[in-house]
């Protein structure tokens, strides 16, 4: 071959690998305009809805005490020791 077409050739080879280099360039830029904005969102965070709690008031005659528990809950006094049980929810 003469030396031109090996020049030809050269030229052809440093255009395409220019071309690649600016498709790569682009979809790299695509890429980096994707995260920005994504970055860019603040993320919403729901405050939570407080549900009100209700309160009852206890009082034993049998042992003197006095005390407030959430409504939820069930109170089971113990006949026989001074103890006092509570079981969720209220059936």
């Amino acid at each position: 071959m003469k030396t031109e077409s090996y020049i030809f050739i050269v030229v052809l080879i440093v255009i395409s690998v220019f071309i690649l280099g600016v498709r790569y360039g682009q979809k790299i830029e695509k890429n980096n305009k994707k995260v920005e904005y994504i970055m860019k969102i603040t993320p919403t965070i729901p405050s939570p809805s407080p549900i009100p709690i209700k309160y009852t008031e206890y009082k034993s005659k049998k042992w003197g005490i006095k005390f407030t528990y959430p409504d939820n809950l069930e109170i089971k006094e113990d006949a026989t020791a001074p103890a006092i049980l509570f079981k969720y929810g209220k059936n």
